[in-house]
């Protein structure tokens, strides 16, 4: 079976450029927006592809020698996730015993010659799994970054419940929460693409009326779309699909009764 042009519930990807779809305006505004402070917040509600937009979307509006994106979930603990994410960049490792991050970062740069890019993303589990001796050394750490002169900005991504959580770090950070970016559930117009470019991109035909027909079903009594839910219905939609037409891609009407 050829892969599905849909991603299930997996988040897109740099590499998946030419299947994401419907958040234009969004990526365009994250891209202003990541230079105006070192510091980016990004939140919304669970499912509206934060992670997406920016692994896939704002990834793709750099040129790959504009910036270098760093990745961290918390893991065990955040602080070391975060010294372990940097070192795997680094040519020039540090002393055994001189784990101090500014330096680290320092060599980073010296390293690659490009901007660095600290993503937390899920950012809310330090609030969820942390306790509070290891938040109180992250937010030191956060803040000896940002006050150091190095070419280093941080993107934290996180649910909307857990926004109250991060006063703790603006009472240290006082620009903490000066910059920030709330990313709304997708609207129908923007779903239609969703739906409908990828299957042009990998040349599935598409019944006249299918996506307004989903959309109808997925959310009858709003305007606003689950992701989560449509990329689920999407795929199975294909597989379904290449099941019953193996010889073609036609995604049927009928698929969405």
């Amino acid at each position: 079976m050829p892969k599905s042009p849909f991603k299930f519930l997996d988040s897109y990807t740099k590499e998946d450029r030419d299947i994401f779809f419907g958040r234009d305006r969004e990526i365009e505004e994250l891209y202003q927006k990541v230079f105006e402070s070192k510091i980016l917040l990004v939140s919304g509600v669970s499912g509206t592809g934060k992670s997406s937009l920016i692994q896939c979307g704002l990834s793709n509006k750099f040129e790959d020698s504009d910036w270098l994106p760093i990745n961290i979930r918390r893991g065990t603990d955040i602080n070391t996730s975060l010294w372990e994410g940097i070192s795997k960049f680094t040519l020039t490792k540090v002393k055994q015993g001189d784990k101090h991050l500014v330096k680290q970062l320092q060599s980073l740069y010296l390293d690659h010659f490009k901007p660095i890019y600290l993503i937390f993303d899920q950012f809310e589990e330090l609030f969820i799994f942390g306790s509070k001796e290891e938040r109180q050394e992250f937010i030191k750490d956060i803040k000896e970054i940002v006050d150091a002169d190095i070419q280093c900005r941080l993107i934290f991504v996180v649910r909307d419940e857990y926004l109250a959580w991060v006063i703790e770090f603006e009472r240290e950070i006082p620009t903490f929460l000066a910059n920030r970016i709330r990313i709304e559930k997708m609207t129908w117009v923007n779903a239609k693409q969703v739906i409908e470019e990828p299957c042009k991109v990998h040349g599935i035909e598409v019944e006249e009326g299918l996506a307004e027909t989903i959309l109808g079903k997925l959310s009858p009594e709003s305007t606003e779309v689950e992701l989560t839910y449509l990329q689920v219905l999407l795929d199975k939609m294909y597989r379904l699909s290449q099941l019953h037409t193996p010889s073609s891609s036609p995604v049927k009407s009928a698929d969405a009764e």
